[in-house]
Parts: structure tokens; sequence; C-alpha cells
């Protein structure tokens, strides 16, 4: 083995918060162990020496979740581990930093710290209360005194987020507000309806004989690993499937769906297509998706007809907690990208290397992307002062453990700023090309398709021409 190698180990690590992903990396040195994270709330890392450490060990604590309840956020685990490192000069503080996630790393990074340590290891998987006992890591960091002043500040930012929400609501804030998003939907309605009428005429042309430009092709889909369908085991490229609960209301006769769960396999950020002539990669970044919605509820009574829910979905449901004969009334509902269906298409036909490897989107479109990804939480901690970290993080964890239950595992949105493909500098790819020009995948025939696009263009544009109805009252009133 290299020197280098033997002399330093590294191992890196994605951990999910409520700030999003943080990564993280322990190396290990002749010296000293060291700890780097872009978490802002865990400063700028740390190193330990070998030789001021006391005692080492894992300390775990339970988390939460478990089958009939609906999904939690990706971020709350099922169980918490940290390495804890005491020192031998008690006036430094103790280490204590999260593990990665159980698999090879972890097995890895602690078999090379027990080496280092010896008979200072006390051992595994300790109870966190226990570890901290044992040990002497009780910290003065976390004195209750601090945790009762880390609540009152969020419950503070709470009564805050009620009154700005009741600022956001008059009128002086609601009809610009209104004006925008009315304007945007309405303008975005009838966007699809132009690019309804125009997909209309456009000959059908084969993969590997189209030109260069707005095509109109029609392939079935291909996937070099196909991913089982996790209700009906059909060979997908990709798909979404979601539970839902009825949940009755205090009145009578009424009540409502709600999502209490969420799963996703393969990658949508692309399809690939192709035929006899050749295949070509369809990047969906920006397209109008019309897929099929397959959809069973628990309450129709039909048992052995061709609806029935597939014994592969009972089984995932019965893992998820939610039996479907259990007497709870369920919808369930699968979306995918079947292998080997035709799929229909509309967009812009181009050779790899002529694509962008960014959008350059403006401000407007950045700050709406941070929005959908999540990417703001991050921004908006780091930016704030030190002590108000904290309690901006936790503000933001309480919010959405309550806005993302039961959505929690829902395929995460990715940035419309993201790469193409890699692909080689002359594949052939179809992506939303530059403007305005079309851009539809649908897995319906052409005439269903274009009725799916016509459809979300009423209901787009008539939410938008509402909004700008009611702005107008307002105004007028």
């Amino acid at each position: 083995m290299d020197e280098a190698v033997r002399a330093r180990q590294r191992w890196t690590f994605t951990v999910q918060t409520p700030l999003g992903e943080t990564h993280s990396t322990y190396a290990i040195t002749d010296v000293a162990l060291i700890y780097e994270s872009d978490d802002p709330l865990a400063g700028d890392g740390a190193a330990v020496r070998w030789s001021t450490i006391r005692e080492g060990s894992t300390a775990a604590m339970e988390g939460m979740g478990g089958g009939g309840g609906p999904d939690l956020p990706t971020w709350v685990p099922a169980q918490m581990e940290w390495l804890v490192l005491t020192r031998i000069d008690e006036v430094e503080s103790s280490f204590m930093r999260r593990l990665p996630p159980p698999g090879a790393d972890r097995e890895a990074l602690l078999a090379a710290v027990r080496e280092r340590l010896g008979t200072r290891w006390l051992g595994e998987g300790l109870p966190l209360k226990e570890a901290q006992q044992r040990m002497g890591t009780h910290s003065q960091e976390w004195s209750g005194l601090k945790v009762a002043g880390i609540v009152v500040a969020v419950l503070g930012m709470l009564v805050l987020a009620i009154l700005l929400l009741a600022l956001l609501l008059t009128p002086f804030v609601l009809v610009p507000a209104g004006l925008v998003a009315g304007g945007w939907l309405l303008r975005r309605g009838l966007r699809m309806l132009r690019d309804g009428k125009a997909a209309a005429g456009m000959a059908v042309a084969q993969v590997g004989r189209a030109r260069i430009g707005l095509v109109h092709i029609e392939a079935p889909a291909e996937a070099a690993t196909p991913t089982r369908a996790a209700i009906t085991g059909r060979a997908c490229a990709w798909w979404d499937v979601a539970v839902w609960v009825w949940y009755e209301s205090d009145s009578e006769d009424s009540g409502g769906w709600r999502r209490v769960a969420s799963r996703h396999g393969g990658s949508a950020e692309s399809i690939d297509i192709g035929d006899e002539t050749g295949s070509a990669t369809v990047w969906l970044n920006g397209a109008e998706l019309l897929l099929e919605l397959r959809s069973w509820e628990s309450d129709t009574g039909d048992k052995d007809d061709k609806d029935a829910l597939p014994p592969r979905g009972v089984a995932l449901l019965d893992t998820l907690g939610f039996p479907w004969r259990g007497g709870q009334r369920l919808r369930v509902t699968e979306e995918c990208v079947e292998v080997g269906a035709t799929l229909y298409v509309i967009g812009t036909l181009d050779l790899r290397r002529n694509v962008p490897e960014s959008q350059a989107p403006g401000w407007l479109e950045r700050t709406v992307d941070a929005i959908r990804t999540g990417a703001w939480r991050r921004n908006v901690v780091a930016a704030a002062p030190a002590p108000m970290r904290v309690v901006l993080a936790v503000f933001i964890g309480f919010i959405d453990m309550f806005t993302g239950i039961g959505a929690a595992r829902m395929r995460p949105r990715t940035s419309r700023d993201g790469p193409p493909p890699a692909l080689s500098p002359n594949a052939r790819m179809v992506w939303k090309g530059h403007g305005d020009r079309p851009f539809i995948v649908s897995d319906r025939p052409e005439r269903g398709a274009l009725a799916a696009l016509r459809k979300r263009a009423w209901i787009t544009g008539g939410i938008g021409a509402a909004i700008l109805c009611f702005v107008l009252y307002e105004l007028v009133s």
C-alpha cells in the first residue's frame, strides 16, 4: 500500500438535515482525527490529536417513525449515532459528531479509531445518557437554561411568522402578489394552449432520421437498468407511488384525502427512447410531463376484477403499516414510464455538445429554484449571526416536520439549472431548446396527450384568471 494511503484515510458521507443534505468527512492521520462538514451549525470542523484523547465510544439514541403512521421528513432518522471522544485536558470540550450511516464506511472508520485508541476504546452503541454519564460528557453548551431559551425563541418566531402571514393577507400585499401570480398562471395556460396547437400539425419522425431542431417523435422508452414499479411490478425507467387515507371531517358526509406515504424508484431526470433507426436521450428539465396515473381504492369491493390492487401493492401497504383491507379507506396511485411503452415527444433535437451546461437563469428563476429545492434553508441559516443559527434551524425543522408529514419521501425536486445528462459529444438528445419552444412528453397517444395538455392549460389559465378577477374586485371595492 502507498505510504500516503497508510498515513491518511478519508470517509465522506451525506446526512439529511432540516437544512438539506449535509456533507461530512472524517480523515485519519498519524497525529489526529480530523472532521470537516459543510453544516452551517457545525462551525469549521474539528481536529483531535490521538495523544489528547482519554476515552472513546459511540453513543446511540432511538429516533422516530415506524409503521402505521404517515411518512416523516427524511431527516428524521430511526436511530442517531455519534462518535464521542473525551480529552485528557478537561478544559477542552469533548468531541461528539454524527457517524456515517450503517455500512462499510462506518465500519472502516470505527475499526481505524479502535486501532488507534486500543484500551481507551469503551465500545459501541452505548445509550446516549449512559455514554454521557460514563464518559463525563455532559455539555454545558446544552444546559436546561439554553434549551429553554431556544424553545422560547422558536415560539417567538412562530408568533412573528403568524403576524407576517396576517400582513401578507392584507390588500396592500395580496393585490400585487395576486397580479404577479395570476398573470403568471394565465400566461402559462395560454402558452400550453399554443404548444398544443403547434404540436398538432407536426409530422412524426423516426429517432435516427429526425433532423436537428423541433421534432415530433413517437418511440418506445428504454432503460439500461429498469426498476420494478412498487405496485404493478412493471419494468420502468422510473416510477412514483403515493398512498392516501380518507379522513372524515366534523360535518357528515364530507372529508378529504391526505397523503400518508410516498415511494419512488429510478431517475426521472432523463428518459432514453429508440427505434430501429437509432436512439436518443430525452432530458426532462422543463418538460410538460403528461403520464397516465393508475389508481386503486380500497372501498370499491372489487377483489377479483382487473382493477383490484395487485399482490405486490398489498405487500407494500403491509410493510408501511396501512393494510389494504384493514378498515381504513385507502387510495393508491402509481405513475411510471414503462420500458417498451411508446412515448409521445415534442421537443428540440440536438447533439449533446450543442446543449449548454447551464441555463443561466435570472435572479427570479434562481429564487424560485431555491424555494422548489429547499436550498434557501441552508443559505438563510448560514447568513444569520452565529447565536441565531440554532434557533433558525430548529424553527425550520419544526415547520418542515408538520408541513412535510406524508409527503416527505416524494421524489426530491432537482434544480432546473442542473447540468444535462453525461453523454458523448455526438449523442442525440431532445431537450426544451432555446426560447419558448414546445416541450411535451407523454405515454399517451397523440390525441390523448394533446387533450390532457389542453385540460391542464384550461385549469392553469382558469386559476390565473380567477385570481386576476379577485384582484380586480379588490381594487374596485
